[in-house]
Parts: structure tokens; C-alpha cells; sequence
């Protein structure tokens, strides 16, 4: 699903400093072509809207909330706007007119911006928003967010007791504010519900939804917000923190924030059970005690201890390799992924018959199965030792369980049995991109329009790794091995299985131990160990090009044939690169193929800085009238002249004398991931 104009690429701007609660905040779209000039139509009809919208969302009959348009393409305007259910119409006119003024100070000529005001969210666009709702287009995953926190911790009695506090009034407000839906007060706004909780200090909060959405669309919306503010803000006494985005908001406040009675009066938890008294030995503290009783109690303690110490001397070579297995096995359970037994495994597969192998890797063999219940399912059974099935295991599911977006394969569950060490996915019906691009004994190869599909899916699921993902991940390993194909030819990217964690607020790191795919790295990451999500741009734009031309980037059987980005540029500089393409594809298509090869020539820039981020991709892609900055020399170009544009070369040879190279690098064995939170 496309989100142009909606947020995929946004900088975030803090117009006011928070105090008691937030207020302020513009999401600007700075994606490419996401501008407008002064005085043009559209900001004549940007300026129209501001005028006319703070009236018509406090009108008594919008119940504060309004979409607007003005204007015809390619000036047309989209606007929303939401005044919490707290306000009355003269401060939702007033929060209303204050957005538009400040998102247009805090975002000067960007054409789509969201203005999170206290009272208030406004968004204005270029470009139709609201369809995000359509049940064939809401996936809540993509769903662009801003959250915000205080800088001050409350004074709070336990932390631990504050956030189930803070944990109980979320929870009520995501219910009450969904069940508004089917109420039958006419006073009660959709959506929309406000709490207070007797604590020390109390604890006030707030949720609210946009009115066209669905209850089942808001409730995940919410419910969204509650788990990213468990997984972010618990373990700390924060004293407000408020999560935003379009569709919704979810807040917290140990400051009265909104006006009147609050819709839920809610007691606080009762507190964590109190410790065990501690023996005091101070004195006067056991006077009824003897000193040879007090002796006694000490002494039996020692011998005790040191029996215990024996036994653990004895016994810890023998149980040490368990403990870590127990260790790592109760984070994997952590995991919202199903447990499979062994049996139940080897009857799916036939006993992992090679009538059933789909494929094999570096790391594992992959067999379709059959449950019992008929389902698919596609088991990949780890190689190698037990401890390094473990570690694959436990990054792969602990990774994969939190990532759901439809162009990337889902982690269904997993098995451990003496040493064997199974995951289990979804099974994907066709099978590998490489096999429909290069096996010509198929003779079913997809269509453009089915391709060109294929690229946009690719393109939306690393937008969805890099940007809007709770963590982070680079996937290191893209290549048409790793993408399959689903039954309508969408396209998942697939193999997660060597996951990464890395420090806390990078954006690149580097590392010794190079692993991946030769003819889809990234000159900074195979010679300099430079790690960044523009390694998997680089990826990107190799697929692009393999995927209009037909041919593979480099091809380990046939050295005669030349290396596709230097066939491609020399095609381009001269002028010939329709000779790349299909010749039987109508114009449009002929047009959107060569746009392609242009994009992949800008993704497969030798200098990672000139590489566009995939949120600009995205715009790219979807945006057939806008202007592409022309492509310099790609990364490993080998100069040559050919009139047929497919020149003879040599395979790179990747001189670092300091990396240590994988064995398992090749054509299609490894595939390496690197996450790091946001």
C-alpha cells in the first residue's frame, strides 16, 4: 500500500516546548516532489482552506471533526481536522486556525504536513490521505506515528506501581473511547473518552479517534499506541507522555489536561506485595533470642551454603550448555509464535522428503508442508551446530514476531527437538523472483505490469525495514533469492535469520565479518565494512535492473556476458537503453520501464550519499510526472564499448585485507540482517 503524502518521510519540528502538555508539533513530508512554490494555485487554495476549515469544524453539527478538498489536480488540497471531544467550538476554531499557521511556519512550501496542536490535529495534503481508510488499503503497521514524552519523572511511590497504574487507565480509555461507537448517547462524542485514576499522584488521560474510522480500525489504532508506549515508556515515571498520529491519539497526563468530569473514574491498582521482613540483628531487635540460638541459625546457614556450593562446583560443567539453552529458550518464548513438535513436523513434510525440498542455503533446507489442518506452511530446518541453530532461532523469531507488513514473509512458528532446530513460515505459492527471472524452462514469466508491481511491493517492504518498523533493519542480503512471490505475484522479502542488534540511536555502523551476496553489495559495506540502510538501496537497485532487463547482475556461469550496471550505463550514455527492454511492451509500459532503469541507476550510485532513501523511491515510483535528477557512473563500473551495449568483464575482486569474508558468501546462500531501535 502507498502512503504518498501521507508521512512516509517526515521530520519533526517541536514549534512550542511542552510544559504540562504537549502542543505544537508539525510532521512535515519531505519527500521528493512533496513542494510547492509561493504564490502558485495551490498555496492559494492551501490558503482558501485555512480560511474556510476552523468554521466548519466548530459547527455544532460536525461534532469537531471535518475533511475538506479545494481545487483541481494537480493543485488540489486535502485537508482533516479533529478537535479533542473536550473543547468547545470557539477553542476548536481557534487550535484549527493556529495548525495551519504553524505548519506552514514550521514546513514553508512542503505541500503535505500534520500539526499535532493540544487541543487539536490538522493535516493538509496534496494528496488524497483519507483513502488510507479503505478497508483494502488500512494496514495499521503503516500507520505514521509521532510520539511524545516528558522530560521530568514523577515522584512516584514505585515505578513499577506508576506504570501499572499507567497501564490500567490506557487500557480503560482504548475501550471505553472504541465502545462510544454503539453507544446511544447523543452527547457522548465517537471516539472519544477521557479518564481519571486515584493514584499519588493522580493520573489523567485522553483517547480519541478520526469518526470515519471503523471501530475495529480504531481499536487497533489504540491498541497500536498502548503496546508502543509499554514496550518505550514502562520501566520509567515519566510524568505525561502522549502518542499521535492522524487516526488517533492516546495520552496520559499527572496533570489535569482536559475540561470537565472526567468520562472514567477509575481506582488505582493495588501495590506490588510487600518484601519479606529482613532478620535485624541491630540491638535491642531480638532480645528473645539467644546469643547461642542466633549462633545456631548462623552456623546451619553456612554449612548449608557450602553443601550447596559443592553440589553447584560439582555440576555446573555438566549443566552450563542447559542453562544457556533454558536461557535463550525463554526469550524466544517471549515471542507471539506457535510451538510445533517434531512429529507433527516430519508427517507435514513426509519426514522431510526432497520430494517436498524447495530450496537450500548456507544455513538450512526448506520443505512445503501440510498440517493437519490443511494449512501450507514452508519448514526451513537449520544446519550447524546446536548453539548456532539456537542464536539464528532466537534472532529470527524475536525479530520476525514483531514485524507484520504484507510484502514481508511471516514467521508462523518454531520447533526445538535434541539438536534439531526447525522454523516454520508461511508457504509462499511461487516460489523465488529468481526462479520467474531466470528460469526459462518455466515459460510463465510474469508480465510488466505484474513486475513493475513486483518492484513497488519490494520498494514498500524496505521502506517498512528501514522507516516505519519499531526497530530499524537492514537487511544486508537482498537479491531475487530472497524475495517470493504469492499467489497474486506480491512480492515478500524473505530470511531474517541473522539479526543483529546494535547500539541505540545509530544510523550506521561498520563491521569485520562480511557476509551477503556478491554483485549486490555496496562498495562502502564489502570494502570499508560501512553498514547503512543505503547497502540496502544499493540492493534495491540492482533488483530494479535485473528485473526490467531480465538478466542477472553478475552470472558465475557465463563469464561472457558483462556486468549489468555496465552494460546498463553504457547503454544510457549512449542513448540505446531501450534495447534493454522488452521491444513488444506498449508505450505506457516502455515509459515505465525506462523510469525503472533510471531509478535503479540512482540507487546503484557509488557514493552511498547520492543513493535516495526508499521513502523516496516510493515517490519515484508512484509519481509518473515527476523529474528524476540524472544518474551518475554506478559503483563497480567496468568501462568498455559495445554496440550491442553487453560488454565482456572481469567479476570485482573486493580487496580488504582486513575483513574477514563468510565462507557461505555466494549467489544465494546467506542472508544477514542488522536491526537497531529507533
Amino acid at each position: 500500500m502507498m502512503l504518498a503524502g501521507y508521512g512516509i518521510l517526515a521530520v519533526v519540528l517541536v514549534l512550542l516546548p511542552p510544559s504540562a502538555t504537549p502542543a505544537g508539533i508539525a510532521d512535515c513530508d519531505l519527500g521528493v516532489g512533496n513542494t510547492y512554490v509561493g504564490n502558485s494555485t495551490f498555496e492559494a487554495n492551501l490558503n482558501h482552506l485555512a480560511a474556510e476549515l476552523p468554521g466548519n469544524v466548530s459547527t455544532a453539527h460536525t461534532g469537531g471533526f471535518a475533511v475538506a478538498t479545494v481545487g483541481a489536480d494537480p493543485d488540489q488540497v486535502f485537508a482533516l481536522a479533529l478537535c479533542r471531544g473536550d473543547v468547545n467550538a470557539t477553542a476548536c476554531r481557534a487550535c484549527v486556525a493556529a495548525a495551519f499557521v504553524d505548519g506552514k511556519n514550521a514546513c514553508p512550501g512542503i505541500n503535505g504536513v500534520t500539526v499535532y496542536e493540544d487541543a487539536c490535529v490538522v493535516r493538509f495534503s496534496g494528496q488524497r490521505f483519507m483513502d488510507f481508510l479503505s478497508p483494502d488499503q488500512w494496514q495499521v503497521t503503516e500507520m505514521i506515528w509521532v510520539p511524545e514524552q516528558a522530560s521530568e519523572s514523577v515522584n512516584a511511590p514505585a515505578v513499577g506501581w506508576f506504570n501499572a497504574a499507567v497501564a490500567k487507565i490506557l487500557a480503560a480509555l482504548v475501550d471505553h473511547a472504541v465502545a462510544t461507537a454503539t453507544g446511544n448517547n447523543s452527547t457522548t462524542k465517537k471516539y472519544f473518552a477521557t479518564g481519571e485514576e486515584d493514584f499519588d499522584p493522580n493520573i489523567y488521560g485522553f483517547a480519541q479517534c478520526v469518526p470515519d474510522l471503523t471501530p475495529e480500525q480504531c481499536k487497533e489504532c489504540l491498541n497500536t499506541f498502548l503496546f508502543q508506549a509499554k514496550q518505550v515508556y514502562f520501566g520509567k515515571s515519566l510524568s505525561w507522555v502522549g502518542m499521535n498520529s492522524v487516526w488517533c491519539r492516546l495520552m496520559y497526563n499527572v496533570r489535569p489536561f482536559y475540561g470537565g468530569r472526567a468520562m472514567l473514574q477509575l481506582s488505582a491498582p493495588p501495590p506490588p506485595a510487600a518484601e519479606a521482613p529482613v532478620l535485624s540483628l541491630e540491638p535491642g531487635a531480638g532480645k528473645k533470642k539467644s546469643a547461642a540460638g542466633i549462633a545456631a541459625v548462623v552456623a546451619s546457614s553456612v554449612v548449608v551454603l557450602l553443601i550447596l556450593s559443592f553440589f553447584a562446583v560439582v555440576l555446573f560443567r555438566r549443566r552450563s550448555k542447559v542453562t544457556e539453552t533454558d536461557h535463550q529458550l525463554r526469550k524466544i518464548t517471549r515471542a507471539q509464535c506457535l510451538i510445533f513438535d517434531l512429529p507433527a513436523l516430519q508427517e507435514a513434510t513426509d519426514n522431510f522428503s526432497d520430494n517436498n525440498k524447495l530450496g537450500e542455503g548456507g544455513y538450512g533446507i526448506v520443505y512445503k508442508g501440510v498440517l493437519s489442518d490443511g494449512q501450507e506452511v514452508a519448514v526451513k530446518k537449520l544446519l550447524g551446530t546446536s548453539e548456532h541453530g539456537l542464536d539464528q532461532l532466537q534472532n529470527e523469531v524475536l525479530l520476525l514476531a514483531e514485524l507484520q507488513h504484507k510484502n514481508l514473509v511471516k514467521l508462523q512458528g518454531f520447533c526445538l527437538h535434541q539438536g534439531e532446530t526447525l522454523l516454520v513460515y508461511e508457504y509462499v505459492k511461487n516460489g523465488s523472483l529468481d526462479n520467474f527471472l531466470f528460469d526459462t524452462s518455466r515459460g510463465n514469466t510474469p508480465n510488466w505490469e505484474q513486475l513493475y508491481n513486483i518492484i513497488f511491493g519490494i520498494a514498500k517492504g524496505i521502506l517498512y525495514l528501514h522507516e516505519d518498523s519499531s526497530l530499524r533493519i537492514i537487511h544486508r542480503d537482498l537479491k531475487s533469492n530472497n524475495i517470493l512471490l504469492g499467489e497474486d505475484m506480491e512480492p515478500k522479502i524473505a530470511d531474517f535469520g541473522l539479526a543483529r542488534l546494535l547500539e541505540e540511536g545509530h544510523t550506521n555502523t561498520r563491521t569485520t565479518r562480511i557476509v551477503g551476496t556478491f554483485g549486490y553489495m555496496a562498495p562502502e559495506y564489502t570494502i570499508h565494512g560501512n553498514v547503512s540502510t543505503k547497502i540496502d538501496v544499493l540492493s534495491f537497485g540492482v533488483l530494479v535492473l535485473e528485473i526490467v532487463t531480465g538478466r542477472r547482475n553478475l552470472n558465475s556461469d557465463d563469464h561472457d556476458r558483462g556486468n549489468l550496471l555496465s552494460d546498463v550505463w553504457n547503454c544510457w550514455t549512449k542513448g540505446t537503453v531501450t534495447q534493454l527492454i522488452d521491444q513488444s511492451l506498449e508505450e505506457q509500459f516502455r515509459r515505465q520501464a525506462l523510469r525503472c532503469i533510471h531509478i535503479g541507476l540512482l540507487c546503484v550510485q557509488s557514493d552511498p550519499d547520492d543513493r535516495p532513501h526508499m521513502s523516496s523511491v516510493i515517490f519515484m515510483l508512484s509519481r509518473e510526472n515527476m523529474n528524476l535528477q540524472p544518474p551518475a557512473q554506478p559503483a563497480f563500473f567496468f568501462d568498455g564499448d559495445s554496440n550491442s551495449c553487453s560488454q565482456p568483464f572481469e567479476q570485482p575482486v573486493y580487496n580488504r585485507p582486513n575483513a574477514i569474508y563468510e565462507e557461505d558468501i555466494s549467489v544465494n546462500r546467506m542472508t544477514v540482517t542488522d536491526i537497531y531501535p529507533r
